[in-house]
């Protein structure tokens, strides 16, 4: 499908703090996908070397999809609990790509 946002982002947990940032990963991406039918994919990956460190895989059917799942109070809600039990150590690392072929 051209056209299509895929966003790839990682982050770290702060220490001691990686199994509660999995919890709540696994919580946000069951409702993400429940929640936006235009999210085609969205996947969270631990990382088996370091595992403080996640990556997400996200796929959006476009431009409208991508800014819905922005502005989601989910979305506001999961960034809120995650500040507020300090959990994250630095920020957010994202990459957005658009797909060209089909």
């Amino acid at each position: 499908m051209a056209n299509v946002l895929t966003v790839v982002a990682k982050l770290r947990a702060a220490k001691d703090k990686g199994d509660a940032l999995a919890a709540l990963l696994s919580e946000q991406a069951a409702v993400v996908r429940n929640a936006e039918p235009g999210c085609l994919v969205y996947r969270v990956h631990r990382s088996t070397k370091e595992p403080e460190l996640f990556l997400f895989y996200e796929m959006y059917v476009d431009d409208a999809a991508f800014d819905l799942h922005r502005k989601a109070s989910h979305v506001a809600a999961y960034r809120l609990r995650r500040e507020k039990e300090g959990l994250m150590d630095g920020a957010v690392e994202v990459e957005i790509f658009r797909s060209f072929t089909e």
